[in-house]
């Protein structure tokens, strides 16, 4: 687990979100997991960073150590859920940091609280126009979500080469932890996410992080391209779950992109 204070929060529906925080000053930066993941992705990247910058690392609901959620499991709901945690925490705004679908979780909250968002950091996100995916990765995808042999081999492919056998254990630890009605129901909203014309209006500045293995030229256009103020970045030899591969020039982006 993450090296810092861990503390639940209570949504106003009653479900019970598990977050952790750590270090100190302002601005707060929050961190957003992906599909099948909970907040200890992002352990490397926060330790690099240091006790010098607040961070907040939290598991969605649905997911980790978070108990008692109720759907929707959503995109909508997922932002509604952040900025309660922002708001109780009096921490806003904040930059948000999102790994893919966490990413898009990042891009719904700058429109739903704009007002708490200070800027955002997006690795490998998925795009608020949806994955993509044909019938058959969908179904693919959607198998992984109760067979165990299935999600390692799909997890496996998400670095550029071999992942070490504990950084793969990990991720696969995580994605057999998800609940699976709300990794089916998220799912569903983030493949299929139509909002990307509105992105078009949010205004703070932004850093796409897109690895070289991933497909960097889809989120540099359907993306970057589409927020005012965000510029890229291509990370060299990884893949999509590059927040584990290269935790520290990824910590060295956000904090350079916080000091501006």
């Amino acid at each position: 687990m993450l090296r810092g204070n861990m503390h639940n929060f209570r949504a106003v529906d009653g479900a019970e979100l598990a977050y952790e925080e750590r270090g100190a000053g302002l601005p707060a930066v929050l961190f957003v997991h992906g599909w099948q993941a909970d907040r200890s992705v992002w352990r490397e990247t926060i330790e690099e960073l240091g006790p010098e910058v607040r961070t907040i690392a939290v598991d969605l609901r649905g997911t980790g150590e978070s108990r008692d959620a109720a759907g929707p499991f959503a995109l909508e709901r997922f932002a509604a859920d952040l900025r309660e945690l922002v708001e109780s925490l009096h921490v806003g705004p904040v930059i948000l940091v999102g790994h893919s679908m966490g990413g898009t979780v990042a891009l719904r909250f700058a429109l739903d609280a704009r007002e708490l968002t200070r800027g955002l950091v997006l690795i490998s996100p998925v795009p608020a126009s949806g994955g993509g995916y044909s019938a058959k990765g969908e179904a693919y995808l959607r198998s992984t979500t109760d067979n165990a042999d299935a999600a390692r081999a799909w997890l496996a492919r998400t670095f550029a080469g071999k992942p070490d056998d504990a950084m793969l254990e990990r991720v696969c630890a995580a994605a057999a932890r998800a609940d699976r009605e709300a990794s089916l129901e998220s799912f569903e909203s983030w493949a299929h996410a139509d909002f990307a014309e509105a992105t078009r209006r949010i205004a703070v500045p932004a850093l796409v992080i897109a690895p070289e293995h991933d497909a960097p030229e889809m989120c540099e256009r359907k993306v970057a391209a589409l927020l005012p103020n965000a510029r890229s970045a291509v990370l060299p030899g990884c893949g999509h779950y590059a927040i584990l591969e290269r935790p520290r020039e990824i910590a060295q982006l956000i904090r350079e992109f916080r000091e501006r």
